[in-house]
């Protein structure tokens, strides 16, 4: 098998417009993984004697090999893409999501992007079984499961481990703030937790210590002034939080590996 497909390959897909009387019962699972994104009407699963009920922005996941039951709601019957996937990529999808806790809540644009995205995957599916097709299926897969797990302000799986304590308004605030020096304290209370509390999330959800994302979202932005503008050393390590310019060269070099002149020098001769 070609290795691109290897990892995550699309064995089933679908698109059932409201899907009245839709019944679906498995009482050994199936070698795929499911997944279905509900975008209007509502439904139902039961996985492991639990019943849960699947609305419009949502998705529900259904790890391979699992016993289940689902199906439309009769007064709203649902509106649903689904597809059936599998690869060691797919494993690893897959075990983001809980078993006991299968449904995945989509932010609006994204349930958009990823409704786009099923059709573009379903059509490229459908059309024939040629090699090139299936590989250009698979990216689009793993585009679709990239946005549904790590680009959709509803959802990360991070904040499974952290109380569902999203953190994206104190990152935004970060950003704001880029040319302020913002301590962990004036950070922590934007989020309305204690600093250890919040250094702790803030580390599960980015990986990074609050302090040091704050010096990296710096640092990104300097590179973007040294490389698009013509304003001093000074001038941008002001724009950035520091006024002294030393510290600011000393920092720069320290995160990026050299110092800001010579970034902009290298960025300036690569770009004849």
């Amino acid at each position: 098998m070609h290795p691109l497909i290897s990892s995550l390959m699309p064995t089933d897909i679908g698109w059932f417009p409201e899907a009245r009387h839709h019944y679906c019962e498995r009482t050994q699972g199936i070698a795929q993984h499911i997944l279905i994104l509900c975008v209007a009407g509502e439904g139902w699963v039961r996985l492991h004697d639990t019943l849960h009920s699947l609305g419009p922005g949502e998705a529900l996941l259904i790890s391979k090999d699992t016993p289940h039951v689902y199906g439309s709601a009769e007064a709203r019957p649902w509106s649903i893409h689904w597809v059936h996937f599998m690869g060691v990529s797919a494993d690893y999808y897959a075990h983001q999501v809980p078993e006991l806790r299968p449904v995945i809540s989509i932010d609006p644009e994204t349930t958009t992007r990823l409704s786009h995205l099923f059709s573009e995957c379903c059509d490229v599916f459908a059309a024939n079984f040629v090699m090139q097709r299936m590989i250009y299926a698979s990216q689009v897969l793993h585009h679709l499961l990239g946005a549904l797990f790590f680009d959709n302000r509803s959802f990360s799986p991070t904040l499974l481990t952290s109380r569902f304590h999203n953190l994206e308004a104190t990152r935004a605030y970060l950003g704001e703030h880029i040319d302020r020096s913002l301590t962990l304290d004036q950070m922590a209370r934007h989020a309305g937790l204690s600093k250890s509390h919040f250094s702790r999330l803030f580390k599960e959800q980015t990986g990074y210590s609050p302090t040091d994302y704050f010096i990296h979202l710096k640092m990104q932005r300097a590179c973007m002034l040294l490389s698009l503008s013509r304003k001093s050393i000074r001038e941008i390590g002001s724009d950035v939080g520091y006024d002294d310019p030393y510290y600011f060269s000393r920092i720069f070099k320290r995160i990026m590996g050299s110092p800001p002149q010579a970034y902009r020098k290298s960025f300036l001769s690569g770009s004849d």
